[in-house]
């Protein structure tokens, strides 16, 4: 197997020897774009061809050359070119070519066929006899165009102003409550599904209850005496989004109370319903059920109400039955005043469907 390996070697020497031998200094002169090359080892002229040195020319003409055992693979813009020393066969831009003549090897130079590495390269080759100089011209590689501008980003529309009706408790009030209810009225129907209620920075949309008409929440939580602000947000059903604030204060004072209200907010009205709560033992209750309907403009109408009077058990407990006059058409108000012995007053407010 040595043996083989060695004459092959010989053979091969021998043939790259041979090609040498076959090759004349060609006394001629090369040009590339203007400017003429200068080479370490001179173009040699061989079976009517003008050879030149690898690097020379490629560099010449802006490409990129990597030689490692005997293959050569050139890159210029979008041209690629590979060739083997001692192969007739060529890829340009990822199709073979046939070689007149393959490269090979002078004095440890790699020689490549000057004509078809030009015009693999997208330069055209011309040969003035008179003045033995070959002219070699690259146009300039083409630039890609620039990709188009994205169209500027559009900004989502401002949310319209939408007017909120019955807010509790009121813009700017401060009121003498642990755990206010915060609710308030949309003058226009919006999407139930899209509304978000913030409170104090908090979402809190999953502790309230939320209608296409209003929203109520109550603090599970005593509030300390500082300022709060609410915040709702959403769609109305023509998908315009809204975004409404506001803000009160609560008071560090100790008064009467109101828990446990019954019926929950949300609850249908219905013509007959009883509220009930706890409240300091004692207490008168005053209870106010109104229904309203809002009017195209806007603002809204009192329909009718009615009211109730309880008292509070040794517990604490009270329950009122009230009876509407007839159907509500949008939301019931009911609102709910305990007034205890020593004076102090709790109130809250119920949002009941139709």
């Amino acid at each position: 197997m040595h043996k083989r390996t060695a004459i092959a070697t010989v053979i091969a020497c021998y043939c790259l020897w041979a090609a040498a031998a076959l090759a004349q200094t060609a006394n001629v002169t090369v040009d590339v774009n203007g400017q003429p090359v200068a080479f370490d080892q001179p173009p040699v002229e061989r079976a009517g061809r003008i050879y030149v040195p690898l690097r020379g020319v490629f560099e010449q003409l802006g490409a990129s050359v990597v030689f490692e055992n005997g293959q050569i693979n050139a890159t210029a813009g979008r041209h690629q070119i590979s060739l083997t020393i001692g192969s007739p066969t060529a890829t340009v831009d990822g199709a073979q070519q046939t070689l007149d003549s393959p490269p090979f090897l002078i004095a440890g130079r790699t020689l490549v066929p000057l004509r078809f590495i030009s015009q693999a390269l997208g330069a055209s080759v011309n040969f003035d006899q008179s003045s033995q100089t070959v002219y070699v011209v690259r146009q300039a590689m083409a630039v890609a165009p620039p990709p188009p501008l994205a169209p500027p980003p559009v900004a989502p529309p401002e949310p319209i102003a939408l007017r909120l009706l019955r807010i509790l408790p009121p813009r700017d009030a401060s009121v003498d409550a642990r755990r206010p209810e915060i609710a308030a009225t949309f003058a226009r129907p919006v999407d139930p599904n899209s509304v978000r209620v913030a409170f104090d920075g908090r979402d809190v949309t999953s502790d309230s209850y939320v209608s296409d008409r209003s929203f109520v929440y109550d603090p599970t939580y005593d509030l300390p005496p500082a300022s709060h602000e609410v915040v709702v947000s959403g769609r109305t059903l023509e998908h315009q989004a809204f975004r409404e604030r506001w803000s009160f204060a609560t008071r560090d004072v100790s008064g009467n109370y109101l828990s446990g209200l019954e019926p929950p907010n949300g609850t249908p009205a219905r013509l007959g319903f009883t509220v009930s709560a706890f409240t300091k033992p004692g207490s008168h209750v005053h209870v106010v059920a109104t229904t309203s309907e809002t009017l195209p403009e806007f603002r809204e109408e009192a329909v009718g109400s009615v009211a109730a009077d309880a008292v509070a058990d040794g517990r604490g407990y009270f329950a009122a039955p009230l009876a509407l006059p007839a159907p509500a058409q949008t939301v019931v108000d009911v609102r709910i005043v305990a007034t205890a012995p020593d004076g102090s007053v709790a109130i809250r407010t119920l949002r009941l469907r139709p």
